[in-house]
């Protein structure tokens, strides 16, 4: 096995609307969050779901996470520590451990239709966006008890929830059997250096507080500087960057890459163009730069200006053409390179997901993709 690969998807959640077409106009309250959205309602919806018994997962200690689907959202605690309810802003999809990318997302679509069929009771469907386009701001209400103070300034994966609970997008996961912890760690801080030139390839938040907003990228502009781009499970090095790097969980764990950085991907295709680059990047030796947190500069720059800011351009050519010679390089994923040639046209005509998005707005007034992965 060259390598193995799966994906963690987060949809948003939308009720019924009439179809776009001959005029209509879908109202934007079809969005859903933690604002209506019923946590005890949904949980027993999507109770009992597949991978339940899949050895390969981490599981959560709420009971939550532990299949192939679950909820996504803040989780609140009372006074003694007690788990209350989660302020839900979507569900999660994350697939089986796949020798391929495109296996995958074949996987990811298939659980896409399981999870549709649960939801349609409660009226509700799947959206894509990578940030939430309705909303001013996540406030919490009520705000943090003295305990969830304590709980969160112990665990850093609460950190940033008023920008984590706004926000959706897929993480891809990868690792190569026989990289040592220390090579592990390397392609985890070279993915983190040249994330704000593989990002824009996926910008798909151009929205904000019910407007268009003066980006392609809510999401990057606010959050991959704040939270990690990559990050590995590996027994840390000397030295390393310790919201990068974790020990595994799981055994099964040992040597996982995560690329944490991209918006949502509209479709199917634009999903494994992402991934194919991912793959790439983490192969080409030949791209010399490291880091161990993302530029905040270069990101934010990347959100707001895409394509059309030079160096960003540059540097989304740099990654493309050097993850299009690893791929070719090796016989095994050869196959693989044909996925890069849709971010080579958007390159070209300098557009992102986000003006595919901005031109449906135009049209029907809808500011999400109203349609799971096709």
């Amino acid at each position: 096995m060259l390598y193995s690969a799966g994906f963690e998807f987060e949809y948003a959640l939308v009720t019924e609307s009439p179809d776009v077409g001959a005029g209509a106009i879908r109202d934007v309250g079809t969005f859903r969050d933690f604002v209506d959205l019923d946590f005890d309602a949904l949980q027993r919806a999507l109770a009992d779901g597949s991978g339940t018994t899949d050895d390969g997962l981490v599981r959560g200690d709420l009971g939550i996470k532990s299949g192939y689907w679950y909820l996504e959202g803040d989780e609140r605690f009372d006074a003694e520590g007690t788990f209350t309810t989660m302020l839900v802003k979507g569900v999660e999809i994350r697939t089986p451990i796949c020798p391929s990318i495109t296996e995958a997302a074949d996987r990811l679509v298939d659980l896409q239709g399981d999870i549709a069929k649960r939801l349609e009771p409660l009226g509700l469907h799947l959206g894509i966006v990578g940030f939430n386009p309705v909303r001013e701001a996540y406030v919490l209400d009520p705000p943090l008890n003295e305990w969830e103070q304590r709980m969160r300034a112990e665990h850093r994966e609460y950190d940033h929830a008023e920008v984590s609970n706004l926000s959706y997008g897929p993480d891809i996961n990868l690792s190569f059997p026989g990289l040592s912890a220390t090579e592990v760690v390397e392609v985890t801080r070279r993915l983190t250096y040249y994330s704000p030139f593989m990002v824009p390839f996926s910008f798909s938040s151009p929205f904000h507080a019910g407007q268009p907003w003066h980006g392609p990228s809510k999401r990057t502009y606010e959050r991959t500087w704040r939270r990690v781009a990559a990050r590995c499970f590996v027994d840390p090095p000397a030295g390393a960057e310790p919201t990068m790097v974790h020990r595994p969980r799981i055994a099964r764990e040992e040597g996982r890459i995560e690329f944490k950085a991209f918006d949502s991907f509209l479709t199917r295709e634009l999903l494994l163009a992402g991934a194919a680059l991912t793959l790439g990047v983490c192969l080409a030796g030949d791209l010399p730069g490291l880091a161990d947190k993302p530029s905040r500069d270069l990101h934010q720059r990347a959100a707001t200006a895409a394509f059309t800011d030079p160096e960003i351009a540059a540097g989304a050519r740099q990654v493309l053409a050097a993850a299009r010679r690893a791929l070719s390089e090796r016989a095994g994923l050869r196959h693989e390179v044909g996925h890069l040639d849709g971010l080579d046209q958007l390159l070209s005509e300098g557009r992102t997901p986000a003006d595919s998005l901005l031109d449906a707005y135009s049209r029907t007034g809808l500011m999400y993709h109203p349609e799971g992965l096709r």
